[in-house]
């Protein structure tokens, strides 16, 4: 059968170019100049014998069927590094390199503990860590910038589809803030009696806050004060200052997060909780390396302060 099979670094190009929606910032980001990048997706036309931008002066847009093969770029990359990664570790499960991706309200409370065991259980793998949020970790698990990704669920069914997910374990929400704040809506369970504004957040892109709501079934919106944090750090110290309350993971709390002289941490009535996850591309072929580290993550869940 011979047919002539295109450029993997032209088809890199092709996606930094859908990227970027600009040939000088494609260049750059892929280290070529603008006429390497220029002529390689000419070169990838004349290959697939069809036009995949459509040119006008100095702007461009993608033709439907360029969309379609930069999709199918994509997967073929993936399927490459996949295939270099497995040929590194000689096909030997727990050796090579990973690359975790994780969110900011989990990673600094589990994967230095993680990394621990799994230096000493698994020491021919080498683990590189990316925080994120849950929106772009996903998006760098499906370009394949990433190997696995440690989340916090529930996540939308639809952002799923071509992903394994194992439950690791379950984080508990505690309240956390000033004492008689804490010790009252801990004891009822009830929010309606807080000062409208008291309850402190993160901003919308941490999932965090979304969890806490629903699982602590906070609905009134009107107990909610409308500046928002951006690390739980920051979150602890607009709550101090105000004297309100905020929810914090009980992963968080193990840690010493709360340690406060002016912060009051109390278990909630019915212990709502979120769902720690970990994904991974169905395609992948070290789905048996994802699962030891898995099966070394859940039990730092399990374990209680």
């Amino acid at each position: 059968m011979n047919i002539h099979l295109p450029n993997l670094k032209h088809l890199q190009y092709l996606i930094a170019l859908d990227e970027y929606q600009h040939f000088h910032k494609a260049a750059e980001s892929c280290f070529v100049s603008q006429s390497t990048l220029s002529s390689a997706i000419i070169k990838l036309e004349q290959l697939f014998d069809c036009q995949l931008i459509e040119r006008d002066h100095k702007s461009f847009v993608f033709t439907s069927h360029g969309k379609a093969v930069v999709e199918m770029a994509k997967a073929l990359i993936h399927q490459a590094n996949d295939l270099v990664n497995f040929s590194k570790s000689q096909g030997v499960i727990n050796k090579g390199n990973v690359y975790l991706g994780c969110i900011p309200t989990i990673a600094p409370f589990l994967l230095t503990d993680m990394i621990d065991v799994a230096s000493a259980q698994l020491p021919d793998l080498e683990i590189f860590i990316k925080e994120d949020t849950t929106e772009h970790l996903l998006e760098q698990l499906t370009n394949g910038d990433i190997d696995i990704a440690i989340l916090a669920m529930p996540i939308e069914d639809k952002f799923l589809k071509n992903f394994n997910v194992t439950t690791l374990g379950r984080d508990e929400f505690y309240l956390a803030g000033d004492k008689e704040l804490v010790e009252a809506t801990a004891k009822q369970g009830n929010y309606q009696k807080l000062p409208d504004e008291s309850v402190f957040l993160l901003s919308e892109e941490h999932c965090l806050t979304d969890h806490a709501l629903s699982a602590c079934q906070l609905v009134d919106k009107t107990k909610i004060n409308h500046f928002s944090a951006t690390s739980l750090a920051t979150l602890l110290q607009m709550t101090i200052h105000h004297k309100g309350i905020t929810f914090l993971p009980e992963m968080a709390i193990n840690k010493g997060v709360a340690g406060h002289a002016y912060l009051s941490v109390a278990q909630i009535k019915g212990q709502p909780s979120r769902e720690i996850a970990m994904l991974a591309r169905k395609a992948s072929p070290r789905s048996e390396t994802f699962r030891s580290l898995a099966n070394l993550v859940s039990p730092l869940l399990a374990t209680k302060s």
